[in-house]
């Protein structure tokens, strides 16, 4: 028997029933040890425990704000003061959500009015959800809150202003007729904790220490953990720096001129219209410092694409579409490097933007990994041994090649793989060697295996991560957080 059974054991045998608190007086042992050593002794029947049902809430920092007033309460005061308004006129689409469903407006030819419930909630009481509120943010016990506005209640939760924990506890215990015979017989077998006195006066040489359980029950406990994208963001750069990699960076704000000019991505292409990239309003143009770098790449297009273009446009701000930006910029740089640089391998992983609709495998934000290898005598076969040889050390083994299209490069190659899960294809990257246009503009004589992927999208990969949808990934869910799987990689 473990000496915390046998300390409460030898307790409840001559206290008969006690209370959590009686018991942790009387054997002078924590909560965390009175509680394993309750568990314990129940699970062999040797004691008999009463549990209770406790609910904690827990009022977030938007609720907080809501004390005195709900958006929706907001928003139908205003209504009652104008008479009525355009719904066009209305930017908090959370409050007129609520007050729609609530019953306290209607909306008619693009006008908004009130109800006869909506005037009626311009008085500012008898609103259920802040009643409920107000009363937990008072520190009334959430079961009697609950009971009280059930209907409330649930709203409350599903809209994120509270954050609810329920779990048992053990309320009182009393022995049992297995547990008093249990105390009657061999007392606890060995000593569990090596005191400071039992070092300083040796005693402890003569003490038989039982066996540590590690089994034992235990709080939970949440150390600080990286978010999953930036573990495997950090794993993906191992990878490429075991590979001779050397990693770089570029701007998030970059010019359309690096982002798609310099990439000879025709300025008609449809990439770039606003639909698919964002473009910023302040600045309203980003230098380009290299006058004669912007002659070359306006001569590439005027005599590729056999069109205008207009440098205006490409100083435009951009948030970047790809990290290729930063390879395109490195392009130029090692232009004038020494001949012992070469071949250079070079990697950068950071944040593209691109304005498209959020679906599992879709992001308006996501990360982005990109690589060139410059050199002498370089060909597909380098890039495509390259990419299987990344992806192998990422565990996949099954990863597909087929003919692809980018502006930048010819040939161009697609990689993915098939998710039987899903019953579709998952693309994984983009590549191939960059045109002669492109190197020629940069004043690179050299050829250039480029790719780049997407950071995120590995992460559906049950090898990898198996996360559902990417938008799981940024839903801050912190009990997810806290008990999700590692990386696997």
């Amino acid at each position: 028997m473990h000496e915390y059974e046998a300390r409460l054991l030898d307790f409840l045998t001559k206290r008969g029933q006690a209370s959590m608190d009686e018991m942790e007086r009387g054997t002078g042992m924590g909560r965390d040890k009175l509680v394993w050593a309750l568990e314990s002794l129940a699970e062999k029947g040797a004691v008999s425990v009463k549990r209770e049902r406790i609910i904690e809430a827990k009022v977030t920092k938007e609720a907080s704000g809501y004390r005195d007033e709900f958006p929706e309460e907001a928003l139908v005061r205003r209504i009652s003061s104008a008479g009525r308004m355009r719904i066009s006129s209305i930017n908090d689409q959370i409050a007129l959500g609520w007050a729609k469903r609530n019953g306290w407006i209607r909306v008619d030819s693009g006008s908004v009015t009130l109800t006869e419930a909506g005037k009626k909630a311009t008085s500012g009481a008898g609103y259920a959800q802040r009643s409920a509120l107000c009363s937990l943010i008072k520190g009334e016990d959430p079961s009697s809150v609950m009971a009280k506005a059930k209907d409330a209640w649930t709203t409350l939760i599903k809209r994120n202003l509270i954050e609810v924990k329920e779990a048992t506890a053990i309320t009182d215990a009393t022995p049992t007729k297995v547990g008093i015979d249990m105390h009657a017989g061999a007392p606890a077998a060995g000593v569990g904790e090596l005191t400071r006195e039992m070092i300083s006066s040796g005693s402890w040489r003569k003490q038989k220490f039982r066996e540590y359980d590690v089994n034992a029950q235990t709080e939970s406990a949440y150390p600080a953990r990286l978010h999953p994208v930036r573990e495997f963001t950090n794993r993906i750069r191992q990878k490429w720096f075991e590979m001779g990699f050397i990693e770089v960076e570029g701007p998030i704000i970059e010019s359309a001129f690096w982002n798609f000019d310099a990439l000879f991505s025709p300025q008609d292409h449809p990439t770039r219209e606003m639909q698919d990239t964002f473009y910023l309003s302040n600045p309203k143009q980003l230098s380009i410092d290299d006058v004669e770098l912007i002659g070359r790449v306006k001569k590439m297009h005027l005599e590729g694409w056999k069109e205008g273009w207009s440098e205006q446009l490409a100083r435009s701000p951009v948030l970047r579409t790809h990290t290729t930006s930063v390879s395109a910029r490195y392009m130029k740089k090692l232009a004038k490097a020494a001949e012992s640089s070469y071949p250079a391998k070079l990697f950068s992983i950071g944040s593209v933007f691109r304005n498209e609709a959020t679906d599992y495998k879709h992001l308006a934000e996501l990360r982005q990994y990109d690589g060139i290898i410059v050199g002498d005598n370089l060909t597909m076969a380098n890039l495509i041994q390259t990419l299987k040889s990344f992806y192998a050390r990422l565990g996949l083994d099954d990863v597909k090649l087929a003919p692809s299209y980018f502006p930048f490069t010819e040939p161009s190659l697609g990689f993915f793989y098939y998710d039987e899960k899903r019953d579709d294809i998952i693309e994984l990257c983009g590549g191939g060697i960059i045109r002669k246009e492109i190197t020629k503009a940069m004043g690179l004589n050299k050829t250039v295996l480029a790719w780049g992927g997407g950071v995120d999208r590995l992460l559906l990969n049950d090898k990898i991560f198996g996360v559902g949808a990417l938008p799981e990934l940024y839903k801050n869910d912190i009990a997810w957080l806290r008990s999700r799987g590692g990386i696997k990689v």
